[in-house]
């Protein structure tokens, strides 16, 4: 097994500071469309115990029922690192509501689709676990 590449950080959608604003564009019966924008610091666990803000999470999602309680949900993220580089990656999936968040206790992978700065160049994946207490773990992997 070759060594590990990559960024490991977390956030969490009950931090004082993260901030989500829905748009409903149609909310007619069988026809639901929102707009969803999310921004939150994302942190860096030490062994000591300690975190530091290392960036923010910033995401517009869109819900669109697809059919009779299923909603399609396109999350678009991108992780700004205060080193100056960011990731973007996207993730889709079926719920029964029309909520943008992740199925709870599942790993959700996608690949990454854009990088910037000191990230420019790399190609991998994203993993993120979220749990029922709002902590969503995430992990960047680069080949």
């Amino acid at each position: 097994m070759g060594k590990y590449c990559g960024v490991k950080f977390f956030f969490d959608k009950n931090d004082p500071e993260f901030i989500s604003n829905t748009v409903v564009l149609d909310d007619t019966p069988g026809n639901y469309i929102s707009h969803v924008f999310i921004k939150c610091p994302i942190y860096k666990k030490y062994s000591c115990g300690d975190s530091k803000q290392i960036g923010y999470k910033v995401s517009d999602n869109y819900v669109q029922q697809v059919d009779t309680d299923k909603y399609l949900i396109r999350i678009n993220s991108t992780y700004y690192f205060n080193n100056g580089g960011t990731v973007s990656w996207q993730y889709s999936f079926l719920n029964d509501v029309p909520e943008v968040y992740y199925p709870l206790n599942e790993m959700v992978t996608s690949n990454i689709i854009s990088t910037t700065g000191c990230y420019l160049g790399k190609k991998g994946y994203v993993n993120l676990i979220p749990t029922e207490d709002g902590l969503r773990k995430v992990k960047i992997v680069f080949n």
